[in-house]
């Protein structure tokens, strides 16, 4: 659905040439070449309450409250008859509740998604399916093969809460008991080199040195794939950038001929 605000032309083309890059990094050092620096820095400075919050209007304000008080269990961060801003008990995220004011419409229930990363999935769905909350979507890997795991509920509005963990893979052919088994054989070697570096010397160490080489060759071996929503845990670290934002906009330019939504950055 298109914005019912106006947007200035040049700021879709800095988000077309950010696009653009992420579809055609493929490796580390693309991402270090492609990257570009903003054109402005981060502007806030945090004051001494809460950093961040994100709000939303209910039909049913007592039903939404009480569910994130009582069932969920999340601490309350500020509360009145017709507000509620809840946090975790670390104070990690902030986000608020209203009553739906008159003449105004509640928030759409999906609008948003509110999204936890727990550190165990299934044991955190049996605990909150055993305080009676039921689940849309019980957790399943978020594509064939993976260990990264997602489930979601609704709140009494509709928000839907999704819950993101890893799982630990196991499967009939035991590769997961096999990589294991390789830990453990590791971990006796390391025990082994230690008692030859105490009778034999420094030859060991540049053994050891070897070894360590060839595992950074095997890393460099391994494909990269350019990030994806569901391999940001918790987040990718971007290169440092090093290229003005001019050139986002000059990458962003194409010929009118070859894309109809071409927009004339100069004449913007």
């Amino acid at each position: 659905m298109a914005t019912n605000y106006p947007v200035n032309p040049r700021i879709r083309a800095f988000g077309k040439a950010r696009i653009d890059i992420a579809q055609r990094a493929k490796s580390r050092e693309d991402w270090e070449r492609l990257w570009k620096r903003p054109s402005h820095t981060f502007p806030f400075v945090w004051g001494e309450a809460w950093k961040q919050c994100i709000e939303y209007k209910v039909d049913d304000f007592a039903a939404e409250v009480g569910f994130f008080i009582d069932v969920l269990g999340l601490p309350v961060n500020a509360f009145d008859p017709n507000y509620a801003m809840f946090t975790s008990p670390h104070g990690d995220f902030f986000f608020a509740v209203v009553p739906t004011p008159e003449a105004e419409n509640p928030t759409p229930p999906d609008a948003f998604r509110l999204q936890f990363m727990v550190a165990d999935i299934i044991e955190t769905t049996k605990e909150l399916e055993g305080r009676g909350i039921e689940f849309e979507q019980p957790p399943q890997p978020c594509q064939a093969g993976s260990s990264l795991y997602i489930g979601y509920f609704r709140t009494p509005h509709g928000i839907p809460v999704d819950l993101w963990g890893m799982v630990k893979p196991t499967n009939p052919a035991g590769e997961h008991d096999d990589f294991d088994e390789e830990e453990d054989d590791l971990d006796e070697d390391e025990d082994e080199d230690d008692d030859l570096e105490t009778d034999a010397g420094e030859d060991e160490f540049d053994e050891d040195d070897d070894l360590d080489e060839d595992d950074d060759d095997d890393d460099e071996e391994d494909e990269f794939r350019p990030p994806k929503k569901s391999q940001l845990l918790p987040r990718l670290n971007l290169p440092q950038p090093r290229i003005e934002v001019a050139d986002i906009v000059e990458q962003a330019e194409v010929e009118e001929e070859h894309d109809p939504t071409y927009v004339d950055l100069d004449a913007a």
